[in-house]
């Protein structure tokens, strides 16, 4: 009951915080209205990839419709894909279809673009849930040390700028987090653990709509599962290997959710196994002029064949998009949050105990990392910090709360944990009240710009905010500066309460 509370407490907490900075307009978007103005830093269609998710909304709201119309299709550009006379968004349509019910209940109230952004961070406060009841029921962590991954994760690290728009990432880490702790829940071996069962495989099933990598972003959670249900029996002679039968009927979860994914291609690109990503570009169409061009169809046919998802995965990329997303100025992890400098000593200070739940944990951020690491755009276009990484984030806010179970001197921990969560939060806080729209080194010298959170930074200071309640309401009453502020001042003053104040009541500390 107590956990419960807590959980409940953690969820209305971090929603509010996250509504402060909501990114959003008020009124019913139309399609017409999205390339006037609201596509510019600090408005609510800043990049393609919301903008694009929040279209192909629109489309299914109005139209009933994955196909977009040529207006629609004009307001997306450039991520939209063309198939024989109709136009897709590149994205799969998971994360579009979860915030369809937002999008519907805000029209009621003139808000559809507010409620439909409102959707992800719903899942993002989700994920700050399990990450205390991980940190709790299966690590065995006092509270104090439970509470820290949830606030670290969302207020000291760059995901708050995603938790506030229509972006994958807290969907896949609430997927990720969901099935882990589905798992441990399946290997107590309850009467009812073939629920647990079912759960993972509709994550693992459903992930793949949200984002095609979470395939493999997933698998270390489904090795986890896969040996959790076995069962060694050790005989005088021989050795025998029980699967149990659970996680063979409840796979009818995930072969449902992949029929309909397949079924859904099959439908509107033709084949069952092409995905939307490897559709010919509008771009590339629109270039080229092959729309009024004789056969037509046959052109875009022939420019369809060169396009593979595979080949933006290259092993020679590694070295570079390992160094770009952990060091460097534009998008280097360590550089916008050095708190996480603290989850490698925890690494370290476990590294002798590590079982197959740490090892799994630890699975799922090298294959985050390696995965982005060999991809085309390690930057991940215009965007705030390396935004690929936020399921990694999430982990390893987990590793430093065992960083701080054992550490001998609490106090000097203390000391050393909250001058970094300031910073961090800081820089978190800068992009998710202003912008994410931040080109990478390589682009910024080209331009002129600057090229990290010194450029929002810029914004803060010229009163260019995305945040929907801020622009309506709170800008009558405070400038920027003193909203960024107070919303500062109160993340850390909670922090500050989880850190020294819960751990007086604590009966021990770990």
């Amino acid at each position: 009951m107590k956990n419960t509370l807590i959980g409940l407490c953690i969820f209305f907490v971090g929603l509010a915080f996250y509504i402060l900075t909501l990114r959003g307009v008020y009124g019913n978007i139309k399609g017409s209205e999205i390339k006037n103005n609201l596509d510019q830093g600090a408005k609510p269609f800043e990049l393609s990839p919301e903008r694009g998710r929040f279209i192909l909304t629109l489309s299914l709201a109005e139209s009933n419709s994955f196909a977009l119309t040529k207006e629609l299709a004009d307001a997306a550009y450039p991520d939209v894909g063309y198939y024989q006379g109709r136009f897709y968004i590149y994205f799969p349509p998971g994360v579009s279809l979860l915030a369809l019910p937002f999008y519907h209940l805000g029209k009621q109230y003139n808000l559809s673009q507010v409620t439909a952004y409102l959707a992800v961070s719903f899942f993002a406060t989700l994920a700050l849930i399990l990450l205390f009841k991980i940190g709790r029921e299966i690590f065995k962590l006092s509270l104090w040390l439970s509470l820290l991954p949830p606030i670290i994760f969302a207020f000291a690290s760059t995901s708050w700028s995603y938790a506030v728009t229509l972006y994958q990432h807290h969907i896949t880490t609430f997927l990720i987090l969901l099935s882990f702790y589905s798992v441990w829940r399946y290997g107590l071996r309850s009467r009812f653990s073939w629920i647990w069962a079912g759960v993972v495989w509709l994550s693992y099933g459903y992930s793949l709509l949200v984002d095609y990598p979470n395939a493999i972003l997933m698998l270390p959670v489904m090795v986890y599962f896969f040996l959790t249900a076995l069962k060694i029996h050790k005989g005088k002679t021989e050795v025998r290997l029980d699967l149990r039968l659970s996680i063979v009927t409840t796979s009818i979860l995930f072969v449902v959710a992949v029929g309909l994914h397949a079924f859904y291609n099959q439908v509107n690109f033709g084949s069952w196994k092409r995905v939307s990503g490897s559709l010919v570009g509008y771009k590339t169409i629109k270039e080229k002029n092959l729309l009024k061009q004789k056969n037509s169809e046959k052109l875009t046919t022939a420019e369809q064949a060169k396009r593979s998802v595979v080949r933006f995965f290259a092993e020679e990329k590694l070295p570079t998009g390992f160094s770009i997303l952990l060091f460097s100025r534009d998008r280097g992890f360590f550089l916008y949050s050095p708190i996480f400098i603290l989850a490698l000593l925890g690494i370290y200070k476990i590294r002798k105990k590590i079982d197959l739940k740490i090892g799994t944990l630890l699975g799922i951020i090298g294959v985050n990392l390696f995965l982005y690491s060999s991809w085309g755009d390690p930057w991940g276009g215009w965007a705030y910090g390396p935004r690929y990484l936020i399921p990694s984030m999430a982990i390893l806010s987990l590793f430093i709360s065992f960083w701080f179970a054992n550490l001998k001197h609490k106090l000097l921990g203390k000391l050393v944990i909250l001058p970094l969560f300031v910073y961090s939060a800081a820089i978190a806080l800068l992009g998710a009240l202003t912008t994410n729209q931040i080109p990478p080194k390589v682009e910024a010298d080209y331009l002129k710009m600057k090229y990290n959170f010194l450029l929002s930074l810029d914004y803060l200071i010229s009163q260019r905010s995305g945040s929907f309640l801020y622009n309506e309401y709170f800008s009558r009453f405070y400038d920027l500066q003193q909203y960024y502020l107070m919303i500062l001042l109160s993340v850390i003053f909670l922090f500050c309460v989880v850190l020294f104040v819960l751990p007086m009541f604590a009966k021990n500390e770990s």
